[in-house]
């Protein structure tokens, strides 16, 4: 909105720190709604996947489980002999630093393990990645230069 002052100058109006703050909570509604629409959604019921652990050297060991667990980490949890460890947090879930004894930590050598989907990266941690049957799940040991 355009005032004219004294002089004759015309001048913006500065909206109203109360509009500014009604759009921040909209906007803030706008992206919960989006999110709820948009995160993930387990299966239920049986299920059989394969988990594939690719360790530095190229050498590998492959897992096939069949689980009632709807998230992969609670499917890794059901075989005895892959052991991940790390740091959890709410916000993030796990975050891979061991894998059966193999360290690979970012914050010291730039090394992480990556989790895929059928060669793709997961959109989701270990933790909140769902699962669905036939699905193909490997967890790399990824070197800082890659």
């Amino acid at each position: 909105m355009m005032i004219t002052d004294k002089q004759g100058h015309k001048r913006l109006k500065r909206p109203s720190p109360f509009l500014g703050a009604c759009v921040a909570v909209a906007v803030l509604a706008l992206l919960l709604v989006i999110y709820n629409f948009s995160k993930p959604v387990p299966m239920v019921g049986s299920k059989t996947i394969t988990i594939d652990v690719i360790y530095k050297d190229g050498s590998e060991d492959s897992y096939h489980v069949t689980t009632e667990a709807q998230y992969l980490k609670e499917a890794v949890d059901d075989i005895p002999k892959l052991t991940i460890e790390g740091t959890t947090t709410e916000e993030y879930g796990l975050m891979m630093i061991t894998v059966n004894g193999v360290r690979a930590d970012y914050t010291q050598d730039g090394a992480y393990w990556a989790l895929l989907l059928d060669h793709e990266p997961c959109n989701y941690g270990i933790s909140m990645q769902p699962i669905k049957d036939g699905e193909n799940y490997s967890i790399v040991y990824t070197p800082a230069d890659q």
